[in-house]
């Protein structure tokens, strides 16, 4: 896999309007006409694609950014939301290329998990994840990178009260809290299970609200809870490797018989 170009591509956009849903998306009654002006720029995150991965049908190059919004027109600043952009991007190699060679590489949107699983958790009424507040594909003009290529916004709600929880100061908290907070975890994670998606990347910013689907698989609705979901974000420790640079300040460490597993 070629590395990934460390100058993003995607602009800042502070300031700019995103209106969302598109009347003419099917399911958009589902959420309510909204403008949001968008505030910072959080992160971008590329996953580039060879020429000969193309033909290979690896599906085309893209660059997914993550941004903070406001609800426009309100007074209330504290309506926020987080918007995803996925946009189709050159196949590396290609990108000062002329325009028939980039025009060449339009592709049909990928199939993105993570609009349809935030679109299916929140028309199931999902607890423990942030709702869906609207989405809208489009196609870029004939002057963009690649011509004609597509491009997805998605908006949801960003939870108030809900802060992620660094991994030292979880290892800090005595046993009690630390046994409340991984309870939180499973059963959050095990409502989604029910809905057929999991985390592939899980972390402890995601501990009584799931979230983070761009990292996400499909599974079967009839997954069980496994207790090794705990040492994937290190609310369980495992092994001396996996936590030998953690600052762990508990005193009250509890294991297994076996003496592998620290709760």
């Amino acid at each position: 896999m070629p590395e990934m170009e460390a100058h993003p591509v995607l602009p800042r956009m502070i300031g700019e309007t995103i209106t969302t849903p598109s009347p003419n998306l099917p399911g958009s009654t589902l959420y309510s006409h909204r403008d949001w002006v968008v505030v910072k720029k959080l992160s971008e995150h590329q996953r580039p694609v060879t020429p000969y991965g193309f033909d290979d049908e690896m599906g085309p190059a893209y660059t997914a950014g993550k941004y903070l919004c406001r609800l426009a027109g309100s007074r209330d600043h504290n309506k926020l939301a987080f918007m995803r952009i996925y946009e189709q991007i050159p196949l590396v190699g290609t990108e000062l290329d002329n325009f028939g060679v980039r025009k060449a590489q339009v592709s049909k949107p990928r199939d993105h998990v993570e609009l349809h699983a935030l679109k299916h958790i929140t028309k199931k009424r999902c607890t423990t994840t942030p709702k869906l507040l609207g989405y809208q594909i489009d196609k870029q003009d004939k002057n963009d990178f690649v011509p004609g290529r597509y491009s997805i916004h998605l908006m949801w709600k960003n939870v108030r009260g809900y802060y992620p929880l660094n991994i030292e100061e979880f290892w800090s908290l005595p046993y009690s809290r630390r046994e409340s907070i991984r309870e939180k975890f499973k059963m959050a994670d095990t409502e989604v299970f029910r809905f057929g998606y999991e985390l592939s990347r899980t972390t402890t910013s995601k501990i009584s609200k799931v979230s983070g689907f761009r990292r996400a698989d499909r599974i079967s609705p009839d997954t069980k809870w496994n207790d090794y979901n705990f040492v994937r974000c290190l609310l369980v420790l495992n092994s001396p490797a996996r936590y030998k640079y953690l600052s762990i300040k508990a005193k009250d460490l509890k294991g297994e018989q076996d003496g592998h597993w620290e709760w």
